[in-house]
C-alpha cells in the first residue's frame, strides 16, 4: 500500500468511525457465535448458554479487544482529545475570572497582529489585481542630475517620445499609455469634478480587465479625430445612472464635449491611478484639451508594458535603456547641451507604495508582534499560578499511572482552547483597528507613489479576508502552544511524594519565583522598546506641530475652481473678478483671495534668470517655486510683508511686470543686498524682465518637514490662468458652515460651475501631519497596551509571591518588623525585577529605534530625554504594581497571617 493509500485509509477510518465500530462488533459476535457452535457440534448437542459462556472465556477479554481495535484505528487519540476538551471547559467554568482575563489579553494581542497583517498583506504582499501581474513593468524616462536638480527615474512621457519607444522596442508583447486627469462632468445644471484617465485601446486588454457591461476601446478608436467614447467606472455608473443596464449609447458631458458611453468597468477596478471614475481615448480628448499627442515636450503620460512570453525582466530593462538613447536622439532636450535623457523600467509591483510606507508597515508589524509576546508572557504567568494550585491533582494523576506526556497534552489542550477563544474574540479587535486604518485618507496617510503613478492599493482596501483569518487561526494555535508549553512542562516535573504531601504550596519557591521573574523581566524589557519607539515618534510629531508654516489657518475655507464654460479664455480675469466680488458679499465672509497652488501641495518650479547679471547655461539657472496669486492673499493668510509692497489693483496685464519674492528667495538670489527693484526673469510669457516690488515671509508649499524653498509670486491679473485656481475665503466663524452659501453664490455667477476640493485650511494642515500622527498614534496605542500588560504581569507575580510568603510576613511581624519594613522588603524584590527589565529594554530600545530614523523629524533615535521619561513612567508603574499587593499582605492580622497555608 502506498503512503497516499495509507493516508486515504486512515482518513476513511476517522470519518466513518461508526460504520467501522459496527463492523468490528459484528465480527466479534460472529467469532463468538462460531466458537459456541463448534463447541456444541463437537459434543453433538444443541448450542446452549454454557457454550456461549465457554466461547467468551476462550476468546478472551472482549472489552480489551474493542479498545485495541479503537487504538489501532486512531480513535483513542480523538477520544482523549474530546475528554481533555470537556475537562478543560468544566475547569474554565469554575474559574471565570481567569478565563476572561486570558481571553481578553489574547484577543488584544492576536487582533492587533491580524489587523496589521491585513494591512501588510493588502499593501505589500497581495499580487496586483491584474492578469499575470508579475509580467507587468512600468517604463519611465530618466534624467541626470543637473546643477542643483537631482537625478530622476520617474519622468513622465510626452506622447511622441512614447510612440518612438513603442514602435522600436522588442522586449514587450504589448505597451499602453495613460494619464490621470481631473475633468468637469456635467449632469443637468450640476457640475461634478471627477478623476478620469486618458488611455488607448491597449490599456484594458494589457491589464486583463474586461468590462462587466459593453466593451472597452477598440483599435479603431486609436486615431486622431476618433470617436468620442467613454468607459464608466462602476461607482459613477451607480451614482449618475442608478446602474441602468441600458446606459450604453447615452452621452456623458466631459469638459463641454459629449462622449458616448460604450461600457462599464468592473466594480473593483479604479484604474492604475487608483482614483479613476471613467476612461476616455487619448486621441479624442475634450475640445478644451490640446497637444496631448503632438507636443514632444509635454511630459504627462505613464507607460506600462507586458513582457513577451519567455522574456527575462533583466533583459527587458537592458532593452529599455537602449531604447532610451534612441528616444533622446529623436527628441533631444531643447536648449540644454550635454543633457541626455534615458529610459528605465521597473516591475509594476515595486511601485505600489514607496519605501517609507513599507518601513512604517513593517515597523508596526514588529510592534504588534512585541505586544503579542508580552501577552503570551502574561498568560504564561497566569497558567503558572493556576498550575501551582493544581499540583496535588497533577501529582495524584501521575501516581495513578497517567504518563507525563498525557498530562502535558491535557494542559496544552486547555491553553490552545483558551487561545482559540481569544482568536475568535480577536476578530472584533482586528475589525476595529482596520476601521481605524481606513479612516485615514490614503493619499495623505499612506502616500502612494504618485510619481510612479500606481495608486491601486490603499488603506480603504484593507479587509479581513481569507488570508487574514488563516493568519489568525495559525497565530491562535501557535500562541496557545507557546504560552502553554512551559507551564505544562514545569507542572509535571515535581517529585510526586513532595507534591502530594505539600499540596498546593510549591516546595521550591525560589525556582518558581525565578521562572515568573524571567517572564516579567522580559515583559518589562519589551514594553521599554515599544515605549521608546512611540516616545520618539511623539517627540517627532511635537517638532512637526511646532513648525511655523508661514501663514495662519484659522477660519479659512479653501476650494478649487475652474473657468465656467460660458466664459471665454479672453475673459478669464473678468470671470474671477465677478466670482470674487460675489463671494465677498456672503454674510460672514471677511476677505477673499486666490492662488494657483495651496500650501503643502508641492507646487511646480521654474528656472530663474537675472537680466542684470552675466548669463549662465540654462541648466545652471537656480530654481524657485512659481505662484499666481491675488493681492489680498498675503493679508488673508497673515503672511508678513518684510520689505516693499505686495500687488495692488494697478498691477494689470498692460503695466510693468512685477513679482513678490519670499524671504528665502531674497536671501538666496540677492545675499546681503536689497532685492527691491531688481530685475528677474521667469518662464511666463511677458515676464522676460520683471521687477521685485516686495519681500514676504516664507510659506511652506512643499512638505512641512522640508525647509522653505525660494518662491516667486506673480499677479494673477498680469498673467491669468484658465484652470487650477484655488479660492481662499476668510470667515468670521467655522468655515465649514459657509460651504452651502458659497456653492449657491458660485452657482449664481455661472450655472454648472465646477467647485471641488472644498475643505478648511486647518484640515489641509492636519492632513499634511496625518502621516506622522498615524504612526505616532498606532505606536502609542501598542506601547500603552504593552505597558498595561507589563503592569498587570508584575502585579500578578507580586501578588502570588506575597500570597506564598504570607506566613513568613506574619512571623516577621510577630517578631517586631513594622509594616513599613515589610512593604519595603516586598517592593525591593519587585523593583529589582523592574530595574533589570528596564536596563535590558534600554539596550534593546537604542538599537530598535534606529529603524525609525527615516520617520523622525529633528529627533535622534535613542533620544535621552525620551528614554529618561520612559524610565520614570515605568518605575512609577512598577512601584504601584508592587506596592498594592504588599499593602494588602501587611494589612492582614498577625494571627490570620500565621494560620495561612
Amino acid at each position: 500500500m502506498s503512503m497516499l493509500d495509507g493516508l486515504r485509509f486512515q482518513l476513511y477510518r476517522l470519518t466513518h468511525r461508526r460504520e467501522i465500530e459496527q463492523e468490528a462488533e459484528e465480527e466479534i459476535a460472529f467469532h463468538l457465535a462460531q466458537e459456541a457452535r463448534q463447541s456444541a457440534a463437537s459434543a453433538q448437542r444443541v448450542c446452549t448458554d454454557q457454550d456461549h459462556q465457554a466461547a467468551r472465556r476462550h476468546f478472551g477479554n472482549v472489552t480489551y479487544y474493542r479498545e485495541e481495535l479503537r487504538r489501532m484505528g486512531g480513535h483513542w487519540f480523538l477520544d482523549e482529545l474530546v475528554q481533555d476538551a470537556r475537562f478543560a471547559a468544566r475547569s474554565f467554568r469554575r474559574t471565570p475570572a481567569f478565563t476572561l482575563v486570558v481571553v481578553f489579553t489574547l484577543a488584544v494581542g492576536i487582533g492587533a497582529n491580524t489587523a496589521i497583517f491585513s494591512a501588510v498583506n493588502t499593501l505589500l504582499l497581495r499580487p496586483l489585481p491584474f492578469l499575470e501581474p508579475a509580467r507587468l513593468m512600468n517604463v519611465s524616462l530618466s534624467a541626470p542630475a543637473v546643477g542643483s536638480s537631482r537625478a530622476r527615474t520617474d519622468v513622465l512621457w510626452p506622447y511622441p517620445k512614447f510612440a518612438v519607444f513603442r514602435d522600436g522596442q522588442t522586449a514587450f508583447r504589448d505597451v499602453t499609455v495613460w494619464s490621470s486627469m481631473q475633468f468637469t462632468v456635467r449632469v443637468g445644471d450640476d457640475a461634478l469634478r471627477e478623476s478620469g484617465e486618458f488611455t488607448d485601446a491597449h490599456y484594458f486588454p494589457l491589464l486583463g480587465i474586461t468590462p462587466t457591461l459593453g466593451r472597452a476601446f477598440l483599435p479603431g478608436d486609436d486615431h486622431l479625430g476618433g470617436p468620442h467614447v467613454a468607459v464608466l467606472g462602476d461607482a459613477l455608473w451607480h451614482e449618475l445612472y442608478q446602474a441602468d443596464p441600458s446606459v450604453r449609447g447615452k452621452m456623458l458631458d466631459v469638459d463641454g464635449t459629449p462622449f458616448e458611453i460604450i461600457g462599464v468597468a468592473p466594480p473593483s477596478f479604479r484604474g492604475l491611478s487608483g482614483i479613476a471614475r471613467f476612461w476616455i481615448p487619448l486621441y479624442a480628448p475634450p475640445t478644451v484639451w490640446t497637444n496631448l499627442v503632438s507636443d514632444p515636450y509635454d511630459n504627462r503620460h505613464h507607460v506600462v508594458a507586458r513582457l513577451r512570453d519567455g522574456e527575462d525582466p533583466a533583459h527587458a530593462k537592458m532593452v529599455v535603456q537602449q531604447m532610451g538613447a534612441n528616444v533622446d536622439a529623436a527628441y533631444p532636450v531643447r536648449g540644454v547641451r550635454d543633457h541626455h535623457m534615458g529610459a528605465i523600467a521597473f516591475e509594476l509591483d515595486g511601485l505600489r507604495v514607496d519605501s517609507r510606507i513599507r518601513r512604517t508597515l513593517l515597523t508596526l508589524f514588529g510592534a504588534v508582534g512585541l505586544v503579542l509576546l508580552i501577552a503570551c508572557a502574561n498568560v504564561a504567568n497566569l497558567f503558572l499560578v493556576r498550575a501551582s494550585g493544581r499540583r496535588r491533582e497533577i501529582a495524584t494523576r501521575l501516581a495513578l499511572g497517567a504518563s507525563r506526556a498525557r498530562i502535558i497534552r491535557q494542559l496544552l489542550v486547555e491553553s490552545v482552547m483558551l487561545s482559540a477563544a481569544g482568536g475568535v474574540a480577536s476578530i472584533a479587535v482586528a475589525w476595529a483597528v482596520i476601521v481605524l486604518l481606513g479612516n485615514f485618507q490614503p493619499a495623505q496617510t499612506f502616500r502612494l507613489q504618485e510619481l510612479g503613478g500606481i495608486g491601486i492599493v490603499n488603506t480603504v482596501a484593507i479587509e479581513l479576508d481569507g488570508a487574514a483569518l488563516a493568519f489568525t487561526a495559525a497565530l491562535a494555535i501557535g500562541t496557545g502552544i507557546l504560552f502553554g508549553l512551559v507551564p505544562a512542562l514545569q507542572a509535571t516535573r515535581e517529585a510526586l511524594v513532595t507534591a502530594i504531601k505539600e499540596g498546593d504550596a510549591p516546595p521550591d519557591r525560589r525556582r518558581r519565583f525565578n521562572t515568573r521573574s524571567v517572564l516579567v523581566t522580559g515583559e518589562i524589557a519589551l514594553a521599554v522598546v515599544l515605549l521608546a519607539g512611540s516616545g520618539v515618534m511623539i517627540r517627532s510629531l511635537e517638532r512637526l506641530l511646532a513648525i511655523d508654516p508661514g501663514f495662519e489657518t484659522d477660519n479659512v475655507l479653501t476650494m478649487r475652481v475652474n473657468r465656467a464654460p460660458t466664459w471665454s479664455r479672453d475673459s478669464i480675469a473678468r470671470f474671477y473678478d465677478v466670482a470674487i466680488d460675489r463671494l465677498a458679499r456672503i454674510p460672514g465672509v471677511s476677505d477673499v483671495a486666490m492662488i494657483d497652488c495651496p500650501p503643502f501641495a508641492g507646487c511646480g518650479g521654474t528656472g530663474v534668470r537675472f537680466p542684470d547679471r552675466v548669463p549662465v547655461a540654462p541648466e545652471l539657472d537656480p530654481v524657485a517655486g512659481l505662484h499666481w496669486s491675488t493681492s489680498t492673499l498675503f493679508n488673508l493668510l497673515h503672511v508678513p510683508l518684510l520689505r516693499g509692497r505686495t500687488f495692488d489693483t494697478g498691477d494689470r496685464s498692460d503695466t510693468r511686470r512685477v513679482v513678490v519674492v519670499s524671504q528665502s528667495a531674497a536671501r538666496q538670489f540677492w545675499p546681503n543686498q536689497d532685492p527691491i527693484g531688481r530685475p528677474v526673469a521667469v518662464n511666463i510669457t511677458g515676464f522676460d524682465t520683471a521687477y521685485v516690488v516686495g519681500v514676504v515671509g516664507d510659506v511652506r508649499f512643499g512638505p512641512i518637514n522640508a525647509p522653505p524653498q525660494p518662491d516667486i509670486y506673480v499677479s494673477y491679473y498680469q498673467a491669468p490662468l484658465s484652470f487650477r485656481m484655488m479660492l481662499f475665503l476668510k470667515t468670521r466663524g467655522d468655515p465649514d458652515h459657509s460651504v452651502t452659501q458659497v456653492r449657491a453664490a458660485l452657482k449664481e455667477v455661472a450655472p454648472g460651475f465646477p467647485m471641488y476640493e472644498v475643505t478648511s485650511l486647518s484640515s489641509r494642515v492636519a492632513s499634511e501631519l496625518s502621516y506622522a500622527s498615524f504612526s505616532a498614534l498606532l505606536l502609542s496605542i501598542f506601547a500603552m497596551l504593552a505597558l498595561t500588560l507589563a503592569v498587570i504581569g508584575t502585579y500578578g507575580v507580586t501578588s502570588f509571591v506575597v500570597a506564598q510568603r504570607t506566613r513568613e510576613l506574619g512571623i516577621r511581624s510577630a517578631l517586631g518588623a513594622t509594616p513599613r519594613t515589610l512593604v519595603r522588603m516586598v517592593i525591593r524584590q519587585g523593583m529589582t525585577l523592574a530595574a533589570l527589565g528596564i536596563a535590558i529594554g534600554l539596550v534593546l530600545a537604542v538599537v530598535a529605534t534606529r529603524l525609525l530614523t527615516s520617520l523622525l523629524y529633528e529627533v535622534r533615535p535613542g533620544d535621552p530625554a525620551t528614554l529618561v521619561g520612559i524610565v520614570l513612567l515605568l518605575a512609577l508603574s512598577m512601584l504601584g504594581a508592587t506596592w498594592i499587593p504588599a499593602r494588602k499582605a501587611v494589612a492582614l492580622p498577625v494571627v490570620q497571617a500565621l494560620r495561612a497555608d
